[in-house]
């Protein structure tokens, strides 16, 4: 996207303006606590701006930099600076003059940072320099000049102001980035005289990380664009001026929407023709044209339209896109309010622009949030926003099928007097009393049927509180799944927190009775013991209860999940990408360390990999905790896992023509997304997992990205047919595919996919990894020989038999977790009778008394 495309973009509406007055209004409030920029920069200003950097002084000044960084609201992450100083320590020469290249080189920005990093990836391969450290220094020197970059602001920005523009180069960023920021403040500064690069810098955080200013923004813009359509509908001459007001790129594309129509929409067609040859058209000449269409048709084709409904989606068509998205930041903040907490809304859902009416369009938006479990939001008690031409109107409401319809609660306020503190104060009472109701809605009395396990405690929650801010009692590890339970609404049976969280269901228990331990020994809180004195340590963090299913439910003792309501967005935080090595995949992992190591530099090299094995062993587990250990940490952002089917496509997977509002549009695919990320990070590793790979028809999938995949093709570029762009896989991304061998429906996997794929067979792992697992879990040392008795016999007559092989042996994870309620004896019976017996009369299905006989006993 070129200058003046960005230009056409930014402002093409008033909303900058919006929104700029909305952030000098905040700016006054105390919530504003950004001035430390200000203060920080200028003095970095005063030292970087006179002074010569040499190779004498650069190491001082990398000091300088990650010195002055503040350690909360930091300009970069830490990382970066602390890489910077290392660099200058030992390349000074080499940083000093690629320091003085990026400071007054007459090169694009663009090519100054790049020159930057790609000399110190040749000097260390695992340096840190993304776009905020180059922000930052070009800031500490000019903050007149140059803004402070940060992922999240530059990525809510292109989203608020609809700049479609996929993630570049970390130079390409920055410049595009610095680009919007002159833009913006060449824009602004004949109204707000005296405005610098890092007061809008300043602007675009505050306005797409405060809730304040969002909302108010979008409320006013939503307002404003609510009176002209209303003016429209009595001045629909008015509305053709604004059609023609349009710019040639959007009257352009409008009329190849239209191109080929029939009946009504022909008249848009033709009207949008004249506005393009002529640059005008009147309500006469539309009168015209309308006339003339309806000649051609026998029936009446304008009985349910009129002027204003007709030319509605031609005014509308530019902007449809960015009502969605301001009715998004309302609806976000809506369910983000502390008050929300607890409960599961569907998110962004619903929102109707002003095309609600069956695309007519009308002068009235609204959106709606409403919980899950509904069919619709008609169903549903609903925390609604309504903008017309009148005001805005807000509160809970519930649908047109709910009982309790028209009882509703609603505030009624002018576009002049809405404030976000009045509306948020007003939306958390409302959640207050929709909690409260909720609750009263509980029957008093629990179904008798149902055991329920609860056990008395008297830790509060504000001692939960200060527990949960102690590492030394309750882990970051045992975050990540309590804040899960919380987010599932306060409890979880095992399975649903392995499927939430993309762990095995055996690994919660350990961790439970750990921290359960550290707590007893923090608080002195005694322990439950069941009737024949085993403890319960569970019982000090949860309630529990069987579900319908018999299930096994842990739920968050009432004191420990308030606290856990109170600082979830904190704990939230501190949850995220906790550290994985190969110590933590082998201990996660029924694998030794040998056939860990043949793995890991496998993929490594080719680049590509399959696990391929019998069911029941683990691999997609394996697949992901494998990545993890590559990267030394569990972010997912850096993990994508897809499924393959037969109906999957190249359309799906790396780009095609797929329905949108408008009809049909070129969208890019899971893939395509996925590679454009890793090129963005061309420093971190990227891992995408296919599953059940062999059920997919890849040669469709893949198309020109067979070749592409190989691991001496990477990051050469092809052209894409759909685009016609330029592609690549870039070679920081890694393709680890799972294959079921006991499939019969699967055809063999062609000899072009083999050859670029290493393929590692993981087998039934019942060793003593596996022993220890269900021996800390509680199940006896019998039970442990009975399970390996019965595995081995009918893993012996699966592997010999002459129709089946090693691919179709049982594996380890039948039996890698046992419900701590359930009786050993159940439990393995169950899993015999209902999992691999079925799996066992359909190896054998023609022959029945083989499976009989391998059960018998």
């Amino acid at each position: 996207m070129n200058i003046e495309d960005l230009q056409r973009t930014l402002l093409r509406d008033n909303y900058l303006a919006i929104s700029f007055k909305k952030y000098l209004a905040f700016k006054e409030t105390e919530q504003y606590d950004e001035a430390y920029k200000l203060e920080i920069l200028s003095r970095l200003n005063e030292v970087m701006k006179p002074q010569e950097i040499t190779e004498r002084n650069v190491a001082e000044m990398a000091r300088k930099i990650q010195k002055e960084n503040p350690p909360a609201g930091s300009f970069v992450h830490w990382s970066n600076t602390g890489d910077l100083v290392k660099y200058a320590e030992e390349r000074p020469e080499e940083v000093a003059e690629l320091w003085n290249h990026l400071y007054k080189s007459p090169h694009s920005l663009e090519e100054r940072i790049e020159a930057f990093r790609e000399a110190g990836k040749a000097f260390n391969s695992q340096l840190s320099l993304g776009a905020p450290l180059f922000g930052y220094l070009l800031a500490a020197m000019d903050l007149e000049k140059y803004p402070l970059y940060k992922q999240e602001v530059f990525t809510d920005l292109k989203r608020s102001f609809g700049i479609e523009l996929k993630l570049g180069t970390v130079g390409s960023n920055y410049e595009t980035y610095y680009t919007v920021c002159q833009i913006a403040l060449e824009h602004l500064q004949p109204v707000y005289p005296g405005l610098s690069m890092l007061d809008i810098q300043d602007f675009f955080f505050c306005s797409t990380q405060y809730h304040k200013i969002k909302v108010e923004s979008a409320v006013e813009y939503l307002y404003g664009l609510a009176a002209d359509l209303a003016m429209f509908k009595q001045s629909p001459e008015k509305m053709l001026d604004a059609i023609s007001n349009l710019d040639s790129s959007t009257l352009q594309a409008l009329r190849n929407v239209y191109q080929k129509s029939e009946k009504v929409n022909l008249i848009k067609f033709k009207a949008i023709e004249k506005i393009i040859e002529f640059g005008h058209l009147s309500i006469e000449e539309l009168e015209d044209i309308k006339e003339d269409v309806k000649q051609r048709y026998d029936t009446n084709i304008l009985q349910s339209w009129n002027n204003f409904t007709i030319l509605f989606q031609l005014y509308y068509f530019d902007k449809k896109k960015k009502v969605t998205e301001e009715q998004r930041k309302i609806h976000g903040a809506i369910r983000q309010l502390e008050e929300a907490n607890g409960l599961n809304f569907v998110e962004d859902k619903v929102l109707n622009g002003y095309s609600w009416n069956q695309n007519f369009g009308g002068s009235e938006c609204w959106l709606a949030v409403y919980e899950k479990g509904h069919a619709t939001h008609r169903t549903a008690p609903q925390f609604f926003v309504s903008i017309d031409e009148n005001g805005i109107r807000y509160g809970l409401l519930y649908g047109d099928q709910h009982a309790k319809r028209g009882e509703d609660s609603l505030f009624i306020t002018d576009n002049e007097s809405f404030t976000y503190e009045e509306f948020s104060h007003n939306m958390r009472t409302l959640l207050i009393q929709y909690k409260e109701q909720l609750e009263g809605d509980v029957p008093s009395k629990v179904n008798e049927d149902k055991q329920i396990y609860a056990f008395p405690s008297s830790i509060t929650a504000e001692t939960w509180a200060e527990l949960l801010h102690d590492e030394t009692v309750v882990k970051k590890s045992d975050m990540e799944y309590l804040i899960k339970m919380l987010e599932l609404g306060g409890g979880a049976t095992a399975t649903q927190l392995a499927q939430a969280l993309d762990k095995h269901f055996s690994s919660f228990n350990t961790p439970v009775v750990q921290l359960a331990k550290r707590v007893i020994a923090s608080t002195g809180v005694p322990v439950p013991h069941r009737e024949n004195g085993e403890p319960i340590y569970w019982a000090i963090l949860f309630d529990g209860e069987y579900t319908d299913e018999h299930h096994f439910k842990w739920i968050l003792k009432p004191a420990l999940k308030e606290a856990l309501e109170k600082g979830r967005e904190e704990f939230t935080l501190e949850a995220t990408k906790e550290p994985y090595s190969k110590d933590d995949f082998l201990k996660e992992v029924f694998m030794d360390e040998e056939k860990y190591n043949t793995i890991a530099n496998l993929l490594r090299y080719k680049k590509n990999m399959i696990l391929q094995g019998p069911p029941g062993v683990g691999k997609t587990f394996v697949s992901k905790r494998l990545a993890y250990s590559l990267m030394g940490e569990k972010d997912d952002s850096r993990v994508q896992v897809v499924q393959f089917h037969q109906s999957y496509a190249y359309e799906d997977f790396v780009m095609g023509y797929r329905p949108d509002e408008n009809g049909f549009s070129l969208q890019t695919g899971i893939f395509y997304d996925f590679c454009q990320s890793a090129l963005e990070n061309p420093d971190k590793d990227y891992y995408f997992i296919i599953d059940e790979i062999n059920r997919g028809n890849l040669s469709k999938i893949f198309g020109e990205l067979f070749m592409l995949i190989e691991g001496d093709k990477r990051d050469e570029y092809v052209t894409m047919g759909y685009s016609k762009r330029k592609f690549t896989v870039p070679a920081n991304v890694y393709l680890i595919g799972t294959m079921n061998t006991a499939d019969r429906s699967l055809a063999q996997l062609e000899v072009a996919l083999r050859r670029r794929f290493a393929f590692v067979s993981i087998e039934p792992a019942f060793n003593e990894k596996w022993k220890l697992a269900l021996d800390q879990q509680g199940v006896s040392a019998r039970m442990i020989e009975r399970i390996l008795y019965t595995v081995e016999k009918i893993n012996r007559e699966i592997v010999e038999d002459y129709q089946l092989g090693a691919g179709y042996a049982i594996g380890h994870s039948f039996f890698g977790f046992k419900p701590a309620e359930m009786d050993e004896n159940e439990w393995f019976q169950g899993i015999i009778s209902f999992e691999i017996s079925p799996l066992l009369e359909e190896y054998f299905y023609d022959r029945p008394e083989v499976a009989r006989g391998l059960l018998e006993g």
